[in-house]
């Protein structure tokens, strides 16, 4: 990613369990509305706000691998690892700090959806990310219109993105119900192939 240095770089961070169409229509959204270089789908290794709640996660593994399946058709859109190999609980910041000193010339974009956008002073380090980073909020379904906190600077991307969440696809999985519609078939053969989300409960 030598090229990146010095370009416009979104980064897409999030779960991605499973990486579904909504997420794509997002980035691409915001690859084209901000006219950014590469958005990078950031596969977070351990979502502290989610398995603080007790809430299951799949293997970060899976998701890694499921994420490059969707972003490998369109230009411009990366899957990238880093926070996975970090280790350890997910901080926004920590990878920020991480991004920008591998790209110090770069301008970073961070990518946020609108359900989000209103719970940002909950996460660590609030300076920093202000301080590094372009917040972009992506309006999704139910979110549209939806504001940071007072405080935050931040630019909007309007997506024409579907009405998914990945707890309902992981829940019509589970029953062996069809999630054609809601996720590539990349990722439906790849959810079949290694009985992601048999038998959980939800």
């Amino acid at each position: 990613m030598e090229n990146l240095k010095k370009r416009r770089i979104g980064l897409f961070g999030g779960t991605f369990d499973p990486p579904h169409l909504g997420h794509l229509a997002a980035a691409l959204a915001a690859r084209d509305q901000l006219q950014l270089d590469v958005v990078l789908f950031v596969v977070a290794n351990d979502p502290w706000q989610k398995t603080g709640a007790g809430l299951e996660v799949t293997l970060a593994k899976h998701r890694l691998e499921m994420t490059k399946l969707v972003v490998s058709e369109f230009e411009g859109l990366e899957a990238d690892d880093s926070e996975i190999r970090r280790g350890g609980p997910t901080y926004t910041s920590v990878t920020l700090q991480e991004m920008k000193d591998i790209f110090p010339e770069a301008k970073l974009f961070l990518l946020v959806g609108g359900d989000v956008a209103e719970e940002l002073n909950t996460w660590k380090d609030l300076d920093y990310i202000q301080e590094n980073a372009v917040m972009v909020v992506v309006d999704r379904p139910g979110f549209e219109g939806a504001t940071p906190p007072s405080g935050w600077d931040f630019e909007r991307v309007v997506a024409e993105t579907p009405d998914i969440a990945g707890t309902e696809i992981r829940l019509l999985s589970s029953e062996g119900a069809e999630v054609r519609t809601m996720v590539s078939e990349a990722v439906k053969s790849y959810i079949d192939r290694h009985g992601l989300y048999v038998g959980e409960s939800f």
